[in-house]
């Protein structure tokens, strides 16, 4: 070869890496979707459960304990039909099986994801609620019993704590979630028109050990459910808030507990039927997004403990919401909006950074914000705003929760932030306190706190304790700060149903 055409050739290789690619075909890109769906699926794949549940009285009766309200057990099939030929208890005996994986079609089923590889299950409150029995399955048929370690209606979640767990359980990767632009001008990440996968483990025995899904997008962002929401707030679930995620993938009728995930296969939310309800949108799918508001309810219920949510005191004015903000009707007393100095006609226009247009923004902003946390209001007053920061009360709800792990009690006394007291006896039309301290949630049948705090057991709205030795308390963790390990305490305490409520002294035990 000439030296010349030599020398041309290798300046052409040399610059081909810099010569435009060739245009991918409609084919390369169907492809190159397929293996991301497939790398996405197989990075949660062995973190899909399916959560089988039944709500069977058949089963042989187990010890309650008002302390371990979730603790179901397992089903020992051995034992149950021992000693019985009779074919009707055997089969019988098949169906109460949560691990025969032909009793899946004699029960209800939903979706799961592991959180925690020790053996922490996630799912939706609604899928299990009511249960007897759970059997959670994972890919390759492994399976266990577990136990409800904590659930909340409110967010429509539950945590699961695997009996048995398998060895080799992987959690679930979290992904970011951010729907609005933060407030230092961070773009959301999760929009309508972002590609999704919806994955779960299919319920059929025979299908158990394949993971699925399917590929679709987002559809919609802060979404409620279609249902009419309760009239009162403490009625009412995230649900009916602008919370979900919408799109427009569709799996089995058991969707509810399945992984919407991103095209990492990193976990953004958790499938629900519960929005899907008669009147809404036949085509819609919806989900709980793991947003930073829900994440830190599941840490919540990871470590067994109740979702507080939080309470700031105010009731908006009727008609007074807008783009501008809402307006403060009524500031309860003795509530981290009067310590906060908001008064009536002032506005609320951000909480957290995030824009308050309507009184269910204000709501949502507040309530699903934990208990106890510090939170950013921006208010206008007389036209000039200024930022005020608050430390949250707790929200009273009327929705069912379990948790497994509770504050030890002080002589069988355990409380309760002051602000629940407040909303109870506001809703009762009775007196309501007047003064910083903690209420009496509960106390133990025959305990010392039994005698002392009478009709506390369980009537709530009652007692307010102010001050423990005469140091004063305003919060739970102040309260059992004081009060624990002591071999006896002085508590200054106030009985609300009584004609003249006034300070009184209680000693304990």
């Amino acid at each position: 070869m000439p030296s010349r055409l030599l020398a041309s050739v290798v300046a052409l290789a040399a610059l081909a890496p810099l010569l435009p690619a060739a245009e991918p075909t409609d084919r390369d890109l169907l492809k190159a979707v397929e293996r991301q769906r497939a790398a996405a699926l197989a990075a949660a794949g062995p973190s899909l459960a399916t959560v089988v549940v039944s709500h069977s009285e058949r089963y042989p009766p187990r010890l309650a304990s008002a302390d371990a309200p979730g603790k179901l057990g397992e089903f020992d099939r051995k034992a149950f039909l021992a000693g019985s030929t009779d074919p009707v208890r055997t089969l019988l005996g098949r169906r109460l099986d949560l691990a025969d994986p032909r009793s899946v079609a004699d029960n209800s089923y939903g979706g799961g994801v592991v959180i925690d590889p020790a053996g922490l299950v996630l799912t939706n409150h609604h899928v299990v609620d009511g249960a007897t029995k759970i059997y959670v399955r994972f890919p390759g048929g492994n399976g266990s019993y577990a136990d409800v370690h904590a659930a909340d209606a409110r967010s429509d979640l539950a945590v699961l704590k695997l009996i048995r767990p398998p060895a080799g359980l992987r959690a679930i990767r979290l992904g970011e979630v951010r729907t609005d632009d933060a407030p230092d001008g961070t773009p959301a990440n999760t929009a309508a028109g972002t590609w999704v996968l919806l994955a779960a483990l299919a319920p059929d025995a025979g299908e158990r050990d394949r993971p699925g899904g399917s590929m679709g997008m987002l559809t919609g962002v802060r979404r409620r459910a279609a249902a009419t929401a309760p009239e009162h707030p403490p009625q009412r679930s995230l649900h009916h808030y602008d919370t979900l995620l919408q799109h427009d993938v569709r799996l089995h009728s058991g969707c509810s507990g399945a992984a919407l995930l991103n095209l990492d296969g990193e976990l953004i939310g958790l499938g629900t039927a519960m929005a899907a309800v008669t009147g809404g949108e036949a085509a819609a799918g919806y989900a709980l997004p793991l947003d930073a508001s829900l994440r830190a309810a599941v840490e919540t219920l990871r470590k067994g403990e109740e979702v507080e949510y939080g309470f700031l005191g105010v009731a908006p004015s009727v008609g007074q919401a807008g783009p501008g903000g809402v307006a403060v009707g009524q500031v309860t007393p003795n509530t981290p909006a009067e310590a906060a100095g908001l008064r009536p006609f002032d506005v609320i226009v951000r909480i957290n950074g995030r824009p308050v247009r309507t009184q269910d923004d204000l709501f949502l902003g507040v309530g699903s914000a934990p208990a106890g946390s510090r939170a950013v209001v921006r208010v206008r007053t007389l036209g000039r705003e200024r930022d005020v920061t608050v430390t949250l009360a707790k929200l009273r709800h009327d929705l069912p929760f379990l948790a497994s792990v509770r504050p030890d009690p002080v002589f069988g006394l355990r409380v309760e932030y002051a602000s629940v007291l407040q909303q109870v006896n506001a809703q009762a039309g009775a007196t309501s306190p007047d003064r910083p301290g903690v209420g009496v949630k509960d106390v133990a049948p025959g305990s010392p706190a039994a005698a002392a705090f009478k009709g506390a057991d369980g009537a709530g709205g009652r007692w307010l304790v102010t001050h423990v030795d005469g140091t004063a308390v305003a919060a739970p963790a102040e309260f059992y700060a004081a009060a624990r390990g002591r071999r006896s305490v002085r508590l200054t305490a106030v009985d609300y149903a009584a004609t003249d409520p006034r300070p009184r002294e209680i000693t304990l035990p």
